[in-house]
């Protein structure tokens, strides 16, 4: 079994912090649209665009970071 520290790895932090702007930027316009009934707002989509890009370019990242590692490893 492995220890929980083992986990928390650059790596991973980089997935979840991924995977936090991602959803986050995903909910907030899902969310705001329901409640306000704005689907197309220029401000609603300059807030939520970065989150929904920098989500995405981290997940990237930790999966560049995740092969660097394997290769260094073999």
């Amino acid at each position: 079994m492995k220890k929980i520290f083992e986990y928390f790895t650059m790596i991973n932090l980089y997935r979840l912090a991924g995977f936090i702007l991602l959803f986050s930027g995903v909910l907030f316009y899902i969310f705001w649209g329901i409640i306000y009934g704005v689907w197309i707002d220029v401000g609603l989509i300059s807030f939520v665009s970065p989150l929904i890009a920098f989500g995405f370019l981290t997940l990237w990242l930790a999966d560049i970071k995740s092969k660097q590692t394997n290769i260094v490893k073999k």
